[in-house]
């Protein structure tokens, strides 16, 4: 309700974000015109890819996203203090505050993709292949959430954390990229790309039959002990917390 009383911003997004996802197809068809595959991985696979990254995002839009927005400007407003009043976990208020409508389209969007990618591979088994997909997808969502708690927490004693922000948006639109399919020399850029490739490589690979087991167990425990690891961190950030009152 509160969307449609400016229904026009509201379908301007719309619109934005379809032309953006289309954009990265048309790119990725103009690269599949002067090649066969990359690296192992035909259009269709790097689109299904494309299409569950899309997802992720617009199902992280409308949970916690605005987290990385809300938590560090209700700190610097003292408005963050209204939280630590009420009987409620403080780290469940501060993430899943309030909801991003604006990216509702992105959903709908990366579902027709992922169905029409699907459409245009030869799958098997394709009910067990979309229950391990839902499972890993649900890690991929726990690991992002996991780092960007990581990254928030150092928000109660630095407040101003805006150029984290940047880089969790840039992580976030990387793995709209087919980032599996990339050969690297380097140990650290295999490092960096290792959380990328979890989250939304290695859920499409499963989509479209191919179930690499130490990736898809490793994306299991990265979620758990992500998890475990930034809700410790962030109860002993908030210990440590100076209210605005204080």
């Amino acid at each position: 309700m509160d969307e449609m009383t400016d229904r026009v911003n509201f379908f301007t997004w719309g619109v934005v974000h379809t032309v953006s996802l289309l954009v990265f197809i048309a790119f990725f068809n103009i690269v599949f015109a002067q090649v066969k595959e990359i690296n192992g991985w035909s259009q269709f696979q790097v689109l299904l890819v494309l299409g569950v990254g899309t997802l992720i995002g617009g199902i992280g839009s409308i949970t916690f996203f605005s987290f990385m927005y809300d938590h560090p400007r209700e700190i610097r407003s003292g408005n963050f203090d209204f939280k630590l009043a009420k009987p409620m976990d403080v780290h469940f208020q501060a993430a899943f505050a309030s909801v991003d409508m604006d990216d509702l389209i992105v959903i709908p969007n990366s579902i027709v993709l992922i169905v029409y990618s699907l459409n245009k591979l030869p799958v098997q088994n394709l009910p067990i292949n979309v229950l391990g997909f839902l499972i890993l997808l649900s890690c991929s969502m726990v690991i992002l959430f996991s780092i960007l708690t990581l990254l928030l927490s150092l928000s109660f004693r630095h407040v101003r954390v805006d150029s984290l922000m940047d880089f969790y948006w840039s992580l976030v639109n990387t793995t709209k990229n087919p980032v599996k399919a990339y050969k690297t020399t380097s140990v650290v850029l295999t490092a960096m790309f290792i959380p990328i490739i979890m989250i939304s490589s290695v859920p499409a690979e499963v989509l479209f039959g191919k179930f690499d087991w130490p990736w898809i167990c490793g994306s299991v425990i990265a979620a758990v002990a992500l998890f475990l690891f930034s809700r410790w961190k962030w109860q002993n950030a908030l210990a440590d917390y100076s209210s605005a009152s204080s």
